[in-house]
Formats: structure tokens, sequence, C-alpha cells
């Protein structure tokens, strides 16, 4: 008997439960569902007519000048907004970069590019160099030890050009960068 009112009461509760719900169903649904377009309107039953007011005749009295309003001074403007930064200090605000400033990056940009292009040129011919070589090894008859050697060449020259690329952006890379904003003329920022 132990064992059968434990499926009996799990039964009981479920059938309460939905009883219950089902009854707040049928309690919420008419308010929920109610047709809001229909208005009923009921006029009010006129009573009595209002009186009707006169307005008052006032003598004119003399009229004080008011002084006008005193222009008041334009508030200062607001100082501006402190950035703090993750290390709790506050942060700079960054500066837009002057007409000479960028005239001043441009041509020493311009320098360094001009002395870092003969590298580069000797760069790319080390380059075709080196291909060209493995262009003979598989192409030529040669011994082992010969195409060992052409390989063995190509390979150095392709090692010195990536030097020498790599030498001529380091000395573009002295010119720099810039510290300040360039601001493009329509006034957006880069």
């Amino acid at each position: 008997m132990i064992t059968t009112i434990t499926p009996l009461r799990r039964i009981a509760v479920t059938l309460a439960m939905t009883g219950v719900t089902a009854f707040g169903a049928v309690a919420i649904a008419p308010a929920a569902f109610a047709d809001e377009t229909t208005t009923v309107t009921e006029e009010a039953p006129v009573t009595e007519v209002a009186p009707e007011v006169v307005p008052e005749v006032v003598p004119e009295a003399p009229v004080a000048e008011v002084p006008a309003p005193v222009a008041q001074p334009a508030p200062a403007p607001a100082p501006p907004a402190v950035v703090i930064g993750k290390d709790g200090k506050p942060v700079k605000a960054p500066q837009v970069c002057t007409a000479k400033e960028l005239s001043d990056y441009a041509a020493k940009l311009a320098k360094y590019t001009a002395q870092a292009a003969p590298l580069k040129k000797a760069a790319a011919k080390l380059r075709e160099a080196s291909a060209a070589l493995r262009a003979q090894v598989q192409a030529a008859k040669l011994t082992p030890a010969q195409a060992r050697a052409a390989l063995a060449l190509a390979n150095l020259g392709d090692i010195a050009a990536s030097r020498l690329e790599a030498q001529a952006n380091d000395i573009i890379a002295k010119a720099g960068s810039l510290s300040c904003l360039v601001v493009a003329p329509g006034g957006a920022r880069f």
C-alpha cells in the first residue's frame, strides 16, 4: 500500500496544479481578451446654466518701466575632460600636426627613401640572379657537386638580398613617425 500512495500523490498534485492553472486562465482571460474598441459614453445631465462673467475694467495706472535684462557674460569654457589611463595616470590629449611638421616629415622621409633605393635595387638584382641560377641547375646537365654549389650560391644570394632589404627598411625607419594627428582637409582623421 505504501508503494501505491506515492504515485497517487503525484497524480493528485498534478491534477490540482492543472486545475489551479485552468481557473487562473479563466479568471484572467476575460480581461485579457476584452474588446477595447467599443467605448461606452454617457452624457452628463445639465442642471444649471453657468453665470455670465463680465470682466472688470480697471483704470489705467502709470506703467513703470522695467529695466532691460542685463546681458550676462558667456560661461567660461569647460575644462577639458581628463582621461585616466590603465596605469591610473592622466593621459595627454593628442596634438594635431601643423603644416611645418608635415612638410619636415615628408622631406625627411624622401631623404631616407632615396638612401634606401639603391639597396632595394641591389636586393632585387640578387633575387633575379638567384632565380637564374636555380633555373640553370634544373636545365643544365651539371655534376652533383656543381649543382650543390650553384644552389648554395642561389641560397646565399637570397640571404644577401634579405639583409639588403632589411637594411633599406631600417634606413627608412630612421625617418620615424609623426607624434601628432594628421587631419584631412575635410576634418576627418586618418
